[in-house]
């Protein structure tokens, strides 16, 4: 006869069988719904268009969210005191009425978190089913009451044998062991501003994650569409956590790094602490507030020009002082150039010897000048923020500090930029303004003549006598005449038809000044209007405005310099926010110092704290000697986890050590050798957790930054099993308090 865990995962596999039929048949009608917006498309009018589109919409954002099973649908059930009985899944699945699935998000799932044997909140037996894909593997019972009545209990308890589990590559989301305390995080109201603090291995990520999804259960139609922002600390970390909310069927949310907030830009290197130190302080505000109206580096420093033979000259003094008026009148550069060729040509006249030249007739000759364009666009070309950040390589361009700190930013360029430089990048984005969209270049009249058949529509007014027999004014945009003469004006009588196509033009509300040469829609030769007001100038569509970011969340937020705080601050100018992090790993040399300073920095005034005080990946052991490195004043994560090893090796032969501790790590799980620089540096593992750490001289890792206990504490709280320390050097000394 099978025994009672056979039976009990049999029973399972019953429902979690049924809850995949309904699926497929919900996956079978979001394809017909599909099908059929395209059906009532091709078969319907023009407005069928716009059903299929909303139709295929449906579907595929349906489809989407069944999908979401790669480490099964279904994972939970709660049996309550009234011998009610809800399966708890990654999504809501019913059949007609019948609730099959609880989505874990929604408020009836709430229990399957929030209840203790203190608290049971009705709920007898709390049961973690654990499958793959379709298959119910095995089963592990919380008993929340004395008395279960008839229910059948197995295993030692859900979030113990969650926390056996290997790390792996990728962070998995923790929907089935979500403790109390991390759900009341994940269910906090969105407005305002939440700060969640934990120290190493309370589950903050996953929290900032799973609060990721609850809000857009809670008011999809607010959030949905990419309104979430997702910032974590590096590239490594994002492509780590990048599967969890995947896998909770939420794929919609912005997940950046900081290094990646600037479009186009991706920072992975980390500058040194002494660099980071001068880049982060928002000293920098003046220093590129200056940097923006320097020459550039290969502007020419003297301008000569003949007029009326006359050699006029601007030396470096004169381009100087022109450059200070221009810098006086606009509030950006790369809006300025109309200020800076009125400036140049102001210059020049001041050089002009003889009152009986006329002013107006010299700034009009000048600007038509191809010779001054070209000094124009070499004097005050069009700048970009990489380009203009890239000149304090050189130190003496630096504006507002002193000599060591302008030579420690020098050091720094000449290589990719860093992740300290992406908020530099932001700022000058914003300082220099939208750079002068090149005009377009058109194709010349001959080649438009020989090279195209048909008609084109045209940018003016055109008279022409070309294909019909008769006068004949077209329009800007129109490919067919507007207005035709007649027989009244003889063909060759070309002022006769100007004079009535002056009139006509008259009517459409200009006024004609002269004539010109040029080509009508069907590429034959005509007249072209010199109008007293010239018609306007065609904008590029540059498509709707982006959307602002409604809420963001902030991992790892501890680290954050003043001048980072600026360019998040700006994407969430109308966002409400979820900061999480722990000062006891803030490692950046600016810092805040207290998580009030940090929400000040970010532009935003009153939260709301929750603190995570449970740790449950990192094992008591490691936690303990982990501790002795922690702050002063900050109070040591109690650790859920019993078990795990540490090991601390003095050793002559450090590379031996290293190759002889990774020997004996089993093949199938996750490993890291973290040193100052070399191997994994310590730098890249914030928010990282490993099976097997492997830390290599301690000492240098302290000596390596100002504040290198910080970083050492974060270096020793990555492993979940084993942590092992080999040193030539002595250890860094503890707090005796500790």
């Amino acid at each position: 006869m099978p025994d009672v865990r056979t039976l009990e995962i049999a029973a399972e596999q019953e429902i979690v069988d049924r809850v995949y039929a309904r699926l497929d048949a919900m996956r079978e009608r979001a394809g017909s719904l599909a099908h059929e917006g395209h059906r009532r498309a091709a078969a319907g009018p023009a407005t069928g268009l716009v059903e299929r589109d909303a139709l295929v919409h449906r579907a595929a954002t349906r489809l989407n969210a069944l999908d979401a099973e790669e480490e099964g649908l279904v994972f939970g059930r709660l049996d309550f005191d009234d011998h009610e009985t809800y399966h708890i899944g990654r999504l809501g699945v019913r059949d007609g009425t019948e609730p099959l699935l609880i989505d874990w998000r929604a408020p009836a799932a709430a229990p399957f978190y929030r209840a203790t044997t203190g608290d049971p909140l009705g709920v007898l037996r709390r049961r973690v089913i654990i499958c793959r894909g379709q298959e119910v593997l095995d089963l592990d019972d919380d008993v929340l009451a004395e008395d279960t009545g008839d229910l059948r209990v197995l295993g030692e308890g859900a979030l113990l044998a969650a926390l056996r589990r290997s790390r792996g590559p990728h962070m998995r989301d923790i929907v089935t062991t979500i403790q109390r305390e991390q759900d009341e995080a994940i269910r906090a109201p969105a407005r305002g501003v939440t700060v969640i603090t934990g120290g190493p291995g309370t589950g903050k990520t996953q929290v900032a994650l799973h609060r990721a999804a609850y809000l857009l259960y809670t008011d999809r139609g607010r959030f949905t569409d990419g309104r979430i922002l997702v910032v974590g600390p590096s590239t490594v970390f994002t492509n780590y956590i990048g599967r969890v909310l995947p896998s909770l069927g939420e794929d919609s949310v912005h997940l950046r790094a900081i290094g990646e907030l600037v479009d186009g830009v991706v920072a992975e290197r980390r500058d040194p602490a002494e660099v980071a130190r001068v880049k982060g302080d928002d000293r920098m505000l003046g220093v590129l507030a200056e940097l923006i109206w320097q020459a550039p580096p290969e502007s020419p420093s003297q301008m000569r020009i003949v007029y009326a033979g006359q050699v006029l000259k601007l030396d470096a003094s004169d381009l100087d002082r022109a450059r200070r008026k221009v810098r006086a009148k606009a509030a950006k550069p790369n809006a300025a150039r109309r200020a800076a060729a009125a400036a140049l040509i102001g210059a020049l006249w001041s050089k002009v010897d003889g009152e009986h030249l006329d002013r107006q007739l010299f700034i009009d000759e000048i600007a038509g000048r191809g010779e001054f364009h070209e000094f124009l666009f070499a004097w005050w070309p069009p700048l970009t923020p990489a380009g203009v950040l890239g000149w304090l390589a050189d130190p003496a361009r630096v504006v507002g500090l002193d000599a060591d700190a302008a030579r420690t930013l020098a050091t720094s360029y000449g290589k990719e930029f860093a992740v300290d430089d992406v908020p530099l990048l932001d700022e000058l984005a914003g300082l220099l303004g939208e750079a002068p969209v090149a005009a377009r270049v058109t194709e010349p009249e001959w080649k438009l003549r020989e090279l195209s058949t048909g008609t084109r529509t045209v940018s003016t007014f055109v008279l022409s006598c070309g294909l019909r027999d008769g006068w004949e004014l077209y329009a800007p945009g129109h490919p067919t005449p507007i207005a035709v003469a007649g027989p009244g004006i003889d063909n060759d009588a070309v002022a006769a038809a100007q004079r009535w196509s002056e009139m006509v033009i008259l009517r459409e509300g200009h006024r004609v000044v002269g004539w010109t040469d040029g080509y009508d829609p069907h590429g034959e030769e005509g007249y072209v209007p010199l109008l007293a007001e010239p018609l306007p100038v065609e904008e590029p569509d540059d498509g709707p405005a982006e959307e602002p970011y409604l809420h963001v969340i902030l991992d790892e937020a501890q680290d954050l310099s003043p001048m980072e705080c600026r360019m998040i601050a700006r994407r969430a100018e109308h966002a409400s926010m979820t900061i999480v992090g722990d000062l006891g790993q803030a490692t950046h040399p600016l810092a805040a110092g207290s998580w009030p300073a940090l929400v000040e920095r970010l532009g935003k005034r009153e939260s709301r704290t929750l603190e995570l005080n449970t740790g449950y990946r990192v094992p008591q052991v490691i936690a303990d000697y982990a501790a002795q490195y922690l702050a002063p004043g900050l109070t040591p994560t109690r650790s859920y986890r019993p078990g795990g090893e540490l090991s601390i090796r003095q050793t002559d032969d450090l590379d031996a050590a290293v190759r002889e501790a990774v020997a004996a790590i089993p093949e199938e799980a996750t490993v890291a050798v973290i040193a100052a620089d070399a191997y994994l540096p310590a730098a890249l593992v914030k928010g990282l957790e490993f099976d097997h750490v492997i830390v290599v001289e301690p000492a240098d890792i302290v000596a390596a930054e100002p504040r290198g206990r910080n970083r050492l504490y974060v270096v020793l709280t990555r492993a979940v099993a084993s942590l092992t320390i080999l040193h030539r050097k002595p250890l860094p000394p503890v707090d005796p308090a500790r």
